[in-house]
């Protein structure tokens, strides 16, 4: 097919093309769009693709099939550009038809996104000692107390309220005596000396009776998440419903097999390998976010189209709301509690979006300068891990075995690798975090 194309760079990584088709070479693209239109249309008296084009003209329209063919058209001369300039597309182009007629030269505009242009810094000088993992027994005896509490009984009581009682409360919260979204709670659960409320909240109600009520100013912390209370006073109103006088189980080797261990001894052992498996994760995290900062401030990203930072804060809200989907809680009382909208979220989210986004740029950067490969059989290895773990989901299984999937696992393989290498390379490990993951 021949053709004319025109390239303007536009800012953030974009790229406008546009296409002059003469009217001549859009002919086969009208022959194939009447073939195409013919076998989709019903009309009576006429087999499927054995439609006159007079009939299927009057049916469809002339512009359906000139619309039909520009499509085709599009498709074809785009690719072609596209490898002929070597671009780097993310995602597909915003195609606009300038001019369609019958008899007349075709022209289209395409804007694309562009792959931004990575220059990798000096990575190799970077040097991170990793943090020593270590649990002390207060650690220990944290997590006991914790599940000690989570297996209390409670016996309703007319007593005064006393710390580590469990209160059932109602309460309102008012600021300039105008009750603030989300501030009013219904027959609210809360032990005294847990610390769920800001500073002075639970300690205001010690030594109420169920009925009671009372009425208080605390100011919230400089740091609060709600920045419209952080650090402003309000009133309190509070109502107690009951007072539970709550019992902790005591701590011997029955308390242990409640846990389905059989001694405390069996217990502790099971703790320290939760909190070295728990830390552990915790200190990979923040080695490998501080050896991506570093990365990106030695490197050189272009400019990010903002269709790739709004789809990437987009994503990190769905990850917030599947997190708190999983605690129990709806996302729409959580955004109440934040006094924020779901734009205002994913606004908040875009310097983080920025920088998850220059990291997978560099990522990718860095798998083609080391010449990292991918062996078909790491990929299939990885999705047959995940089929034995869903295999009671065929649905899921399924969805396993697409091209999509296993392109998917395919970039993660590829994550990882560069992950090792660069940790390999920057990371001095301790010598005791060895020895632990080694024996998990």
């Amino acid at each position: 097919m021949q053709y004319k194309y025109e390239t303007k760079k536009l800012p953030k990584s974009q790229i406008e093309i546009r296409v002059t088709i003469p009217a001549k070479e859009l002919e086969p693209y009208l022959t194939k769009a009447i073939e195409t239109l013919s076998s989709q249309t019903k009309i009576d008296g006429f087999r499927p693709g054995k439609v006159p084009l007079d009939i299927l003209k009057k049916k469809v329209g002339e512009m359906k099939i000139y619309e039909e063919a520009a499509i085709l058209a599009v498709e074809k001369s785009y690719t072609e550009i596209a490898i002929k300039e070597k671009f780097e597309p993310l995602g597909s182009p915003k195609i606009d038809f300038e001019k369609l007629a019958p008899d007349n030269d075709f022209i289209y505009k395409a804007i694309v996104d562009l792959m931004p242009e990575v220059k990798i810094g000096d990575f190799k000088s970077i040097k991170i000692k990793e943090k020593e993992i270590n649990i002390t027994d207060n650690d220990i005896e944290k997590v006991i107390e914790d599940l000690r509490k989570m297996r209390a009984t409670e016996t309703l009581e007319n007593k005064k309220a006393a710390k580590g009682d469990k209160l059932e409360i109602d309460f309102d919260i008012l600021r300039d005596n105008v009750a603030i979204d989300g501030g009013a709670q219904k027959k609210y659960p809360l032990v005294i000396g847990d610390g769920q409320f800001i500073p002075g909240f639970e300690e205001n109600l010690v030594d109420l009776e169920a009925n009671a009520e009372k009425e208080f100013e605390l100011i919230f912390p400089e740091k609060y998440h709600n920045k419209n209370l952080a650090g402003k006073p309000a009133k309190f109103k509070v109502k107690v419903l009951a007072v539970y006088k709550r019992t902790l189980p005591e701590l011997n080797d029955e308390f242990a097999k409640t846990l389905g261990l059989q001694t405390i001894s069996d217990l502790k052992k099971q703790i320290v390998h939760n909190l070295e498996h728990e830390q552990q994760h915790k200190e990979e995290e923040r080695v490998e976010t501080e050896l991506f900062d570093k990365i990106i401030d030695k490197s050189q990203v272009g400019d990010i189209p903002d269709t790739l930072v709004t789809s990437e804060a987009a994503k990190m809200v769905q990850e917030l709301q599947s997190n708190v989907a999983t605690q129990g809680l709806k996302f729409e009382d959580y955004l109440i509690h934040l006094n924020k909208t779901p734009e205002q979220l994913k606004l908040d989210f875009v310097p983080q979006a920025l920088k998850r986004i220059k990291a997978a740029l560099l990522t990718r950067a860095i798998f083609f300068k080391e010449k990292m490969e991918i062996a078909e059989n790491e990929v299939d290895r990885e999705i047959e891990a995940m089929s034995r773990y869903y295999q009671n989901n065929p649905e899921i299984t399924k969805s396993l075995k697409t091209p999509e999937y296993r392109d998917y696992v395919k970039n993660m393989v590829g994550n990882r690798k560069v992950m090792e290498y660069l940790k390999t390379m920057c990371v001095e490990r301790s010598e005791k975090n060895s020895k632990i993951e080694h024996k998990h």
